[in-house]
């Protein structure tokens, strides 16, 4: 009660006011972009659902690998937003630009290499994920197509971390809304063979998903060098080479995110096999309940992505009851807009599983779902704010933990009990979800609490200022 009545009063206080707007401020945008990206996938779903069950299944089971596959480019992302937001903070808007520019280089090159990975990896891949070979099919298509955009799509992530770490969210939100209509109106023409194209069905889904993310890449890098008024700058004469220094930076701030993804990522993919194993009516559930889901998802993480801009920005200029008040602040906020959102999703469950499909089965396995993502959204939403202002303040490791104990600790081994001993189906799965996200969680809260993270700028600082040194005494040995 007590702290319903601290949220009640903040909410008149003019301080508090002004902590909302700011937050709010960068969220928003934030979210708009998450959502706009959510889309593609989400528009894809319903488009393909009008061509069979087998489609919806093959089109949704890719999104694992391919975030397995992007896994490593969080830990450029969030050690860019990280180290920008420091410099930006700091005043240094060059230094914030040169950490860009690394960014881009990274994660084109890395891009490229990947791409080529799952492109020839797809048709070997997706066989372990799922037996039904017409699913298998559908995948291996959308998967290949999608996979060669990889290195655009990386480098419009790099941008647009290190235009968050600025503080800039409208920016990206912008170029992806552009980049959504394209999707739209290519997928119109090529799934359906509309206005004089190809009728290319699946393949013309991942087709206009490669070639959207491709143009989103080309706008952010033409905001970053030609838009006067964009926070951070570079320039074609700028020097291009990758800076090792600046990547162990990034890296060092990073990398346990990287951890943090893999985790996840890889432990999605047993999750998804564990729920493939159930028929394929029970698996397209499931699948139309991770696409719609992407909507209360987007706002949690935009309350992360921001809080992690606005936390480092604090703790730059070492104003550490500022970066407290804004993830206060700012976890109220996302468990009102995530309440408000998955409310949705309780009442209009059977029509929303209706805008995918028609089949009866489908949807009374759909429902109880639906009720269990509405209740793992709210726990999620603020889990993922605290977690994104500890790495807003470089204590990446915290929620690291928290993931191998949600996913290896909790979601897996419950899910498969819930499956496969106690015969639950999809629903005993997403229980082993919800499970999952409280006691993570649990875990950043009490790190949050304890206030340890107010310690990790100066460590990591004092580790950069030793690699200086290390490479300074090793160019002067020379």
């Amino acid at each position: 009660m007590l702290k319903l009545s601290q949220a009640i009063a903040s909410f008149r206080d003019p301080k508090g006011r002004d902590t909302y707007k700011k937050v709010g401020a960068i969220t928003f945008p934030a979210f708009a972009e998450l959502f706009l990206i959510s889309v593609k996938g989400i528009v894809d779903m319903i488009m393909v659902s009008r061509l069979s069950i087998a489609a919806i299944a093959g089109v949704g089971i890719t999104n694992q690998p391919f975030w397995l596959l992007i896994a490593i480019f969080n830990a450029m992302n969030v050690g860019t937003t990280t180290l920008v937001s420091w410099n930006i903070g700091k005043g240094d808007k060059a230094k914030a630009g040169a950490i860009a520019r690394q960014a881009i280089i990274f994660n084109f090159v890395l891009g490229g290499a990947l791409s080529a990975l799952g492109f020839f990896g797809a048709r070997h891949f997706m066989p372990l994920m799922i037996d039904d070979p017409q699913v298998v099919a559908y995948a291996v298509m959308y998967l290949e197509i999608v996979c060669l955009g990889l290195a655009f799509n990386a480098v419009a992530m790099g941008i647009t971390a290190a235009l968050r770490g600025a503080g800039e969210t409208k920016i990206p939100m912008f170029y992806n809304l552009a980049s959504n209509v394209l999707h739209l109106v290519l997928n119109y023409m090529l799934i359906f063979g509309n206005w004089g194209a190809p009728r290319l069905e699946v393949m013309g889904a991942a087709i206009s998903t490669s070639a959207a993310r491709t143009f989103a890449a080309f706008a952010a890098l033409g905001v970053l060098m030609f838009w006067r008024r964009s926070p951070i700058r570079i320039k074609l004469r700028d020097s291009w080479r990758l800076h090792t220094k600046t990547i162990k930076d990034i890296f060092a701030i990073g990398m346990p995110a990287a951890g943090e993804q893999f985790v996840i990522q890889t432990g999605l993919l047993i999750f998804t096999r564990i729920v493939a194993s159930l028929d394929t009516q029970a698996f397209a559930a499931h699948q139309i309940a991770i696409n719609v889901n992407m909507v209360a998802f987007s706002i949690s993480q935009a309350f992360a992505i921001s809080n992690t801009a606005l936390v480092g920005r604090a703790v730059g200029a070492d104003d550490y009851p500022l970066a407290e008040r804004y993830t206060i602040y700012a976890r109220r906020l996302a468990r009102i807009f995530t309440a408000a959102v998955t409310l949705n999703f309780i009442i209009w469950a059977s029509r929303l599983l209706g805008i995918y499909t028609d089949d009866p089965v489908v949807i009374a396995y759909g429902i109880p779902v639906f009720y269990l993502m509405a209740a793992t959204q709210y726990v999620q939403s603020s889990q993922m704010c605290t977690a994104g202002a500890l790495r807003g303040s470089g204590d990446t490791m915290y929620p690291f933990y928290a993931s191998i104990v949600g996913i290896w600790g909790l979601r897996l081994a419950l899910a498969a009990l819930f499956v496969f001993v106690f015969d639950w189906g999809v629903w005993g799965a997403w229980l082993a979800f919800f499970i999952d996200q409280s006691g993570r969680s649990v875990v950043v809260k009490r790190r949050f609490s304890s206030g340890k993270w107010k310690e990790m700028k100066a460590v990591r600082e004092e580790r950069m200022r030793k690699r200086t040194h290390r490479l300074e005494y090793t160019a002067y040995s020379k």
